[in-house]
């Protein structure tokens, strides 16, 4: 072979050792999940050095002729030198470049791989501030995590897509009474809130107690807090704080009602339908934006079945449960049953046949949006034996 021929084949030579893959890609990762980056060399010809360094640590494994040198906790090497992580956390983000050779000296292999490790993404919750005019702001609460963005739902149906904390609804959105959600996302992981209906009604049984504390903190500069109560009639003070002494004006609110001067939150307690209202709060003689409406009702008493014996059908008896509010049929079985129409101006019944099971019982439920009360059982083993009487 001549010279020129051998001078060219070392140039090829030389070229091709010094042209190593470089690899360079992306993973995100989990938090707590194992993870492998692959080493790879030319010819997948076998090292006998090599050098693993993450960009701001340095050095995360080094072996040379056999022997592990050098190495970081949480990480090993695979049989073919690749790197392995048993549990990746955050710190473990960043970009890893490796470094391969032979017993020559030369490199046989050199690459660079970007990982990106995430901590699971929260469950989030959705806050409901009232505005006025009925306005209202949600409020997709998920602490201080950066790394998640944001989509918005109603009735599970995605309605923003865009990385914002808050959804504002218009009063006629928020009549409609429709259950809003809020997921939190990132590359690895998603969660999403549980719904929740918007309404800025406040719904309280009697006898109940309700707290309305502002959405934003009560500077130490503040020396006059105000609660006030609307209702139908008119305004009125339900409870005052101005220079350290605190009055309640109206009699309704006195003995129930305290007010926490550092958060300007209020309680009433022992709730009565006559603090049913719009409540607002002044603080230094400016009315905030936030307020609230309470509804107070009454619980619902606990009802009794009366029974109605049908005289053309023996085998055939009405149970009525009387009362306007939602009614609740159930069997022993714990199935609900389907009423009929009134027959009492104030009740609803169903019909019960003899079926010969005398353990089988019915039970109705009164229920309104604050409280339910179910009656004691009736046994079908009454309802069909001797003379049946109206009235139970």
């Amino acid at each position: 072979m001549s010279c020129q021929y051998n001078l060219l084949f070392l140039f090829l030579c030389g070229f091709a050792a010094l042209s190593v893959s470089t690899e360079t890609r992306g993973k995100d990762l989990l938090e707590g999940t194992s993870y492998i980056i692959k080493l790879t060399t030319r010819n997948n010809e076998k090292p006998s050095e090599i050098k693993w360094i993450h960009d701001t640590r340095g050095h995360v494994l080094r072996w040379k002729g056999g022997k592990i040198r050098e190495i970081s906790e949480g990480v090993s090497m695979e049989e073919d030198g690749s790197l392995k992580f048993s549990s990746v956390s955050l710190k473990d983000t960043g970009k890893y470049t490796f470094n391969a050779y032979n017993d020559a000296g030369a490199e046989i292999g050199k690459g660079e791989v970007e990982i990106k490790v995430y901590e699971k993404a929260p469950k989030p919750a959705v806050k409901i501030i009232c505005t006025k005019n009925g306005n209202a702001t949600l409020t997709c609460v998920i602490g201080k995590r950066e790394d998640l963005t944001l989509s918005w739902y109603k009735e599970d149906k995605m309605i923003q897509n865009e990385n914002k904390l808050q959804v504002f609804l218009s009063s006629t959105e928020v009549q409609e009474n429709k259950p809003y959600s809020c997921e939190a996302h990132n590359p690895v992981s998603s969660n999403k809130s549980d719904s929740v209906t918007v309404s800025c009604n406040e719904m309280k049984a009697v006898g109940d107690e309700v707290s309305f504390q502002l959405d934003k903190i009560v500077p130490p500069s503040v020396t006059n807090i105000t609660w006030k109560h609307i209702n139908s009639v008119r305004t009125v003070k339900a409870i005052e704080w101005e220079d350290r002494d605190t009055t309640i004006p109206n009699p309704i609110f006195k003995g129930i009602t305290t007010l926490d001067t550092a958060t300007g939150q209020i309680t009433i307690t022992n709730l009565t339908v006559e603090h049913s209202g719009v409540y607002t709060i002044d603080i230094n003689g400016k009315e905030q934006e936030q307020r609230f409406t309470l509804t107070v009702m009454e619980r619902v008493p606990k009802p009794a079945i009366k029974i109605k014996k049908m005289t053309d059908n023996p085998g055939v008896v009405y149970l009525i449960c009387e009362y306007s509010e939602t009614i609740i049929w159930r069997n022993s079985a714990g199935e609900t049953l389907t009423g009929s129409k009134p027959i009492h101006p104030k009740g609803e019944f169903i019909n019960v046949t003899k079926g010969g099971n005398p353990e089988i019982f019915y039970t109705c439920t009164l229920q309104n949006t604050v409280s339910e009360e179910t009656s004691d059982p009736v046994y079908e083993r009454d309802l069909f034996k001797g003379e049946m009487l109206d009235g139970h």
